[in-house]
């Protein structure tokens, strides 16, 4: 068998069977970018109750996060009602610019620090307060419902929504923002989804201010220590014990209560357009947009359908040629004196894609577009860099490279950049010139714990304007003067002020600020520091720029309709704003605070003194991640995993016994990246691992188990282009005892399997380039890839057999309209002395079973649909062309909304192969169609199927006849080879 295939296999076996908890819970930072990071050095203190982890070029935040932590402490055990905590453990990172932190059952958390753009929803906050105070409000939670049952079998137990273990760590430790999150609730409310939210983090923040102000803090803390009788804790009966009503009647309160308030809100202010000229942008889902001087363009960043998984930079040009054609057809059919409205045509042109900042700025004179991007970057870390391109070309430059850098703004002459980079929480405003591009200067000298964002240029060019966050997290607009070095501040309230726009004759500056809750526009004098309110919206909008033709501010509002809408205020207008009205029983939730809040908070304040630092050591810091465990009389299943603090350490174990015969396995990885980079692992198993597939015309099993230890390793690597184009290589030294434990009784296809010893080398290269899409489970709209593994089997390594084998594999899909042409072409060889049965290579006409459209249970047998036969040799070929349609987003049949079959599709296919060194070395073509539909576990297809017909080419052309023609075939349908 294809020693690439079986350790995919064993990875995925391991994968599910003992890192099934693992997997329910991240582990260590790798998890975000799985590139391991060897260049850093962890070190390691410990305080009165924290274990304090980092990487050396962090001390300094690392020694802040530790003082606040031990402030934090007792109040947030004080807000559960527990007594006391365990030594908790805390990982601080900046191996990638990730704006994120976890925390697991086991005692430990993971926090990414320097941090830039969070600010604008941090507001007063810092983030390394934000974070901190939250992950360890989760360690506080698993604390606080630990039974004596471990986990995960605790949590499956409890049942607890994730909006309960998020909604409870907003709640006790943030307050109520725009961003966190009120301006997503607005969305949901106008769209009526509220109970479809789908981030735990969103509706769990207000459901649980919700239930506080209804039902008080002291129920919480019932509800989290209540034991039923078994002495185990069950969210759901606890929750109808201490409130009085089920959970699901709460939902509905709550989803009532929301819309109740919002629309009491919206109904009190001021519509778009009351405000100004309301207009749409070409493409419905919008992040971000700039304009040009001709106003037949406009550049936008967004999503081209809500399908897509990532986002794309998009030139849009007005097509005035359809217009015309559109407006004389319309004005032959005119009767009336009705005016003739035509609506836009618009060219979509896309110029990059992946993950894109939504500050892009067009240059002066419309022939490039500024933006930052997500990449892998030097140590393969996942930062943000800024690009510029050509908007005719196409032709992208790299500005700046690994500096963590975004939000860049044109020079007034087109010539220069700005852009912010920050290092160690420190951010600061750097320029640099297109003609001397990797010459940098810094504009700004900040230190400690800065932010900047949405730098803007004067019209002279002599001043920089953008929002600064220092030590105590207010965010206002300042005013840089490059030739003095001098910083004027413009604003001063509490809420985020950011996003300013110049007036032409720059004595103005038109801005975004958050107060009141909502975005709306501010205008500030430079000279007097007086601002006015120009927009009293009640949704959002934001500033984007001054639009020179109609002398007015341009705005993005909240993308809540059926497309994305524009609106050009006069920066003069001043605001009706009303002060909201309403009941307090419907308004009082979003300002409800814990009885026991966390105030006081200061990062420089030295509560932990002195502190011994020390080399990390893994093996002083092991976990207890979690153990599922079934006794009984007939036999027991025990799965466990141990993990040190930082995630980099793995270890987990399966049994399975019958009293009698002992089934097990063991895996250890490693994920340090020392010594050869990447992660490596040791991984045993005994009568466990097994593979099927099947093996004659009658669907017959053939079962085999692989018994012995696999010492392994994988590497990945981004060139940086493109986040989603990643290069792997895998390698292995693999000692295994095959064992066929069940084989067809006939044997019409493939000689008798055998039994033997086998040692093997096995590398694996494979690159796989595939942007997200929700239409990549069902039919891939792009993507492409290859793949080729090699092995070396040899008594002299061990066991009985000797042979060689080669894999290559490869596949591409290309959009044509709304179709995809999908084509693989795969080719294998195996040969030497000593070559098991079972490995021969051919064409036969045995169907595959394919998981999730995608994985193979066993060798992929090479099967051409509407074929019958068998050509057996030493190599083979096999490919296939296919063109499908988009599936239809429809189940026709539905279990509890759980088990689903739907998502109707279909395609024309063709298979071809040949095959060499067997007595027929013809090559076999077939065509024909299918329909597809899929078998749902929730909304991922688990099993995907085809009914179709299909038979070789020259058959068609013969006259139809009943009982005669291709023969309906129905099997499971390859969606990707990987």
């Amino acid at each position: 068998m294809n020693q690439y295939n079986k350790k995919m296999n064993m990875e995925r076996s391991l994968m599910i069977c003992f890192f099934f908890i693992g997997l329910l819970n991240a582990q260590g930072a790798w998890v975000m970018s799985n590139r391991t990071h060897p260049e850093l050095k962890w070190k390691t203190f410990q305080t009165t109750n924290f274990n304090i982890h980092y990487h050396e070029e962090i001390q300094e935040i690392a020694i802040q996060g530790a003082n606040m932590a031990e402030q934090m402490r007792s109040t947030l055990i004080q807000q559960v009602g527990l007594d006391t905590l365990p030594h908790l453990d805390i990982v601080f990172t900046t191996e990638d610019e990730v704006m994120n932190g976890f925390a697991t059952p086991a005692n430990y958390t993971v926090i990414w620090v320097d941090q830039n753009d969070v600010a604008v929803w941090l507001e007063d906050e810092k983030w390394l307060r934000t974070v901190l105070a939250h992950e360890l409000q989760h360690l506080v939670f698993f604390r606080v419902t630990k039974t004596w049952l471990p986990f995960p079998m605790n949590d499956l137990y409890s049942g607890t929504p994730g909006w309960v273990i998020e909604g409870l760590a907003e709640y006790y430790t943030e307050r109520w923002r725009p961003a966190r999150f009120d301006l997503s609730h607005k969305y949901h409310v106008l769209r009526n989804t509220v109970d479809k939210i789908k981030d735990p983090h969103n509706d769990g923040f207000s459901k649980c201010l919700y239930f506080a102000d209804r039902f008080g803090d002291s129920t919480v803390v019932k509800i989290l220590n209540h034991r039923d009788k078994l002495g185990l804790f069950n969210f759901k009966r606890a929750f109808k014990k201490y409130t009085g009503i089920k959970l699901k009647q709460f939902e509905e309160d709550w989803r009532r209560h929301m819309n109740t308030y919002y629309f009491g809100i919206r109904s009190q202010k001021e519509p778009y357009q009351e405000v100004g000229r309301v207009y749409r942008l070409p493409i419905r889902y919008v992040s971000g947009f700039d304009r040009f001087s001709d106003t037949l363009k406009v550049a936008m960043v967004g999503r081209k359908d809500k399908k897509q998984g990532d986002y794309s930079l998009v030139l849009a040009v007005r097509d005035t040629i359809k217009e015309n054609k559109k407006y004389r057809r319309e004005l032959k059919k005119k009767k009336d004196d009705t005016p003739i409205r035509i609506k836009p045509v618009w060219k979509l042109k896309e110029l990059d894609y992946g993950r894109i900042g939504s500050d892009i700025k067009v240059s002066p004179d419309g022939s490039k577009i500024a933006y930052s991007k997500y990449r892998y970057g030097e140590h393969q870390a996942m930062i943000w860099d800024v690009y510029v391109v050509d908007v005719n070309t196409r032709k992208k430059i790299r500005i700046t490279n690994s500096q963590r850098a975004n939000n860049p703004s044109w020079s007034p002459d087109g010539t220069r950049l700005t852009f912010v980079a920050h290092k160690n929480s420190t951010s600061n405003l750097f320029i640099t010139s297109l003609d001397s591009i990797g010459t940098q200067t810094r504009l700004t000298n900040y230190s400690g714990d800065v932010q900047i964002v949405t730098p803007a240029w004067s019209p002279d060019g002599s001043k920089i304007a953008y929002a600064v966050s220092k030590s105590d997290g207010n965010m206002d607009i300042v005013v840089f003067d490059i030739a003095n070095q001098e910083t004027i501040r413009l604003t001063t309230r509490p809420e985020v002020d950011y996003r300013p726009i110049w007036h032409p004759d720059e004595q103005k500056i038109t801005y975004t600020s958050h107060a009141g809750m909502t975005p709306n526009f501010h205008t500030v004098d430079l000279t007097t520091k007086l601002s006015i309110q120009n927009t009293d919206i009640g949704d959002a909008i934001w500033t984007v720029g001054w639009n020179h033709n109609v002398t007015a501010i341009t705005g993005l509002t909240l993308n809540d309709v059926d497309s994305a809408r524009v609106v050009d205020v006069d920066p003069a207008r001043i605001a009706n704003v009303s002060k909201n009205t309403m009941n307090n029983a419907f308004s009082n939730w979003r300002d409800k605070q814990p009885d026991h809040p966390l105030i006081d908070l200061d990062p420089k304040r030295d509560v932990i003194g002195a502190v011994a630092v020390e080399k990390y050591r893994f093996y002083n810091h092991l976990k207890h991640l979690g153990t599922i465990l079934f006794p009984d009389v007939e036999g027991l299943f025990y799965n466990g995993v141990y993990i040190d603090a930082t995630g980099r350490h793995i270890l987990g174990a399966l049994a399975i016994t019958d009293w009698k015969n002992v089934s097990s396995a063991f895996e250890y990885q490693n994920a340090t990246g020392k010594p050869l980079g990447g992660f490596w692992g040791i991984s045993y198993f005994k009568d466990l691992f097994f593979e099927g597939r099947y093996y004659n015309r009658n669907n017959t099993y053939l079962l085999e188990f692989y018994n012995g230890f696999s010492i392994y390793g994988s590497r990945a690597f981004n060139f940086g282009k493109n986040i989603f184009a990643n290069h792997t290589l895998r390698y292995g030294l693999n000692y295994f005892d095959r064992q066929v434990a069940y084989e067809p009784d006939s044997l019409d296809v493939f000689p008798p399997p055998e039994s033997g010893k086998e040692g093997s080398i096995s590398l694996v290269y494979n690159y796989l380039s595939r942007r997200p899409h929700q239409q990549n489970l069902f039919a891939p709209p792009q993507g492409h890839g290859f793949q080729i593994g090699m092995d070396l089997v040899d008594k002299k390594i061990w066991g009985d057999f000797t042979y060689n084998h080669i894999n290559m594999d490869g596949f591409i899909n290309q959009k044509i309209g709304p179709l995809v042409i999908f084509f693989r072409g795969r080719y294998e060889s195996v040969w030497g002395n000593r070559i098991p049965a079972q490995e021969t290579v051919g064409l036969v006409d045995i169907p595959n079973e394919y998981i999730l459209g995608q994985l193979v249970l066993g060798k992929e047998h090479m099967s051409p649909r509407g074929w019958n036969g068998v050509q057996l040799g030493d190599r083979a070929f096999f490919g296939t062309t296919e063109l499908r349609t988009p599936s239809l987003n429809f189940n026709f049949f539905e279990i509890a909304k759980v088990i689903k079959y739907g998502q109707l599709s279909g395609a024309f296919i063709s298979d071809f192969g040949k095959v060499w060194g067997g007595d027929d070395e013809d090559w076999i073509t077939t065509t024909g169609a299918e329909f597809r539909f899929s078998l749902l576990i929730g909304n991922a297809p688990f099993l995907i199927y085809g009914f179709g017909w299909a038979q070789a080419p020259e058959d068609w052309n013969q006259p139809m006849k009943i009982g005669s023609g291709p023969k309906p075939y129905f099997r499971m349908t390859l969606i990707s080879p990987f």
